[in-house]
């Protein structure tokens, strides 16, 4: 009798370890299948989901970031601009930078920051500073011409004439390369500089540049609040300026909120 429930209670461990083992696996297809559709919805396969990033991004960028991940040679963003587009870590460039590599992966970008601090686009033509660019060989350029230091000094007439030298110049070496161009830090109770700024969009829309307006991201101009994104001489953004800047820019290219 002892033997027969002995018997008969090993059994039941045995059926009990069986039927838990079957339920465990069918969790674990369950779980496979749920993630699987989940990242079928959120974008395609595994090789593809980076594309979920890419809702913003001009079909020009999405192509070339196509022909990264397919040929493992990564896309080359240059970033120009003036003291505004600094290289420290802290910046806006690098922030932006950061953001591309967790959405593309770190091989699939390759950036490239070119600061000019107190240039103007006269300078900028006159010390042929644009065979910088051109050595760099962008497939992207984000570019910010020195609106700021122009602003007063040189006149958007003569900036935008300027500017049409120098993306003249580069496209004739690099070709091509997707141009985007983005203003300067906003001005505090400015009057001429907003309409200069809507002049620049007007130059990139003319010349079938692409245009990334952050200042849509900043307190308005005649907000007091503007003044703690800006640094005490308003030349430079301060770290708030850099962040939001950051993060309007991070959305452009990469769907982040």
């Amino acid at each position: 009798m002892k033997a027969f429930i002995t018997i008969f209670a090993a059994l039941v461990l045995v059926g009990t370890v069986v039927a838990g083992k079957i339920h465990w696996n069918r969790e674990a297809v369950n779980q496979s299948s749920h993630s699987a559709v989940a990242a079928t919805e959120a974008g395609g396969t595994e090789e593809d989901s980076w594309k979920q990033h890419t809702a913003n991004l001009p079909k020009a960028v999405v192509q070339k970031l196509e022909k990264a991940k397919t040929s493992g040679k990564p896309m080359k963003l240059v970033i120009v601009g003036s003291q505004a587009t600094p290289e420290y870590s802290s910046a806006w460039p690098a922030k932006l930078e950061k953001a591309l590599h967790k959405a593309y992966g770190q091989d699939a970008v390759d950036v490239k920051v070119l600061s000019y601090p107190d240039y103007t686009t006269l300078s900028f033509v006159e010390q042929d500073a644009y065979k910088d660019v051109v050595r760099e060989k962008p497939d992207v350029l984000l570019f910010e011409p020195f609106l700021f230091n122009d602003n007063g000094v040189v006149g958007i007439t003569h900036t935008l004439e300027n500017l049409d030298v120098i993306m003249t110049d580069i496209n004739k070496e690099v070709k091509g390369m997707v141009t985007i161009l983005q203003p300067s830090q906003p001005i505090y109770h400015a009057v001429n500089y907003p309409k200069e700024e809507k002049e620049l969009q007007a130059f990139a829309k003319e010349k079938g540049f692409e245009y990334a307006n952050h200042w849509k991201a900043w307190p308005d101009a005649q907000s007091d609040k503007l003044l703690d994104y800006l640094s005490n001489e308003k030349r430079k953004p301060t770290q708030k300026g850099n962040d939001v800047w950051a993060k309007y820019l991070q959305t452009y290219f990469t769907g982040s909120k």
